[in-house]
């Protein structure tokens, strides 16, 4: 087996007790028996255990679902503060009579435009036949409406303020703006 100085590296023969090239003292100093077999455990030192990384990736996966679910969980179970929406709630709000009380539309303050709940819709017209509207709920006190008046067909977005019985029509399209009231 050979010897290696530990100060130089020089290959060191059995039984000498100093280096031939840096004249270091082989017995003080720590020599190295065999550099391949030190390579070769340092390596195995360096190397990590497969099993102790698949433990823990396993435990990391299993900890992230779990956190994954809580936070699912505790989202769902979130209480919001804004009532939830129901069809049948908000197109029952909307039947019966309504009035123009500003005469934008129909030019007549008493016309009446009698709303009827059918099915997922509400649908109304005026006794004349001067208008007509289909409204669809998709929020709350949200409604999307097709109207036709005098003046054409248009779409428009609904909004009803229940504190005041409005029903106020938007148009992105003419940037316009009418409502109705609520007969009670």
């Amino acid at each position: 087996m050979s010897k290696y100085c530990s100060n130089c590296g020089t290959e060191i023969n059995e039984g000498v007790r100093f280096c031939s090239e840096c004249g270091a003292s082989v017995e003080n100093n720590n020599i190295q028996n065999n550099i391949d077999d030190d390579i070769l455990i340092e390596k195995s030192l360096n190397q990590p255990n497969k099993g102790l990384r698949i433990s823990k990736v396993l435990i990391g996966i299993v900890v992230l679902t779990m956190l994954f679910f809580i936070g699912k969980s505790f989202f769902l179970s979130y209480d919001s503060s804004e009532k939830s929406f129901s069809n049948t709630e908000q197109l029952t709000k909307l039947a019966g009579k309504w009035h123009d009380p500003t005469a934008i539309l129909l030019g007549d303050k008493d016309a009446i435009i009698i709303l009827k709940r059918k099915g997922e819709i509400i649908t109304g017209k005026d006794k004349k036949g001067l208008f007509e509207v289909q409204i669809t709920p998709f929020g709350s006190n949200n409604y999307q409406a097709i109207v036709k008046a005098q003046n054409g067909e248009s779409d428009f977005s609904v909004h009803f303020y229940e504190e005041e019985n409005k029903l106020v029509f938007f148009s992105t399209l003419t940037k316009s703006s009418w409502y109705l009231k609520k007969i009670k």
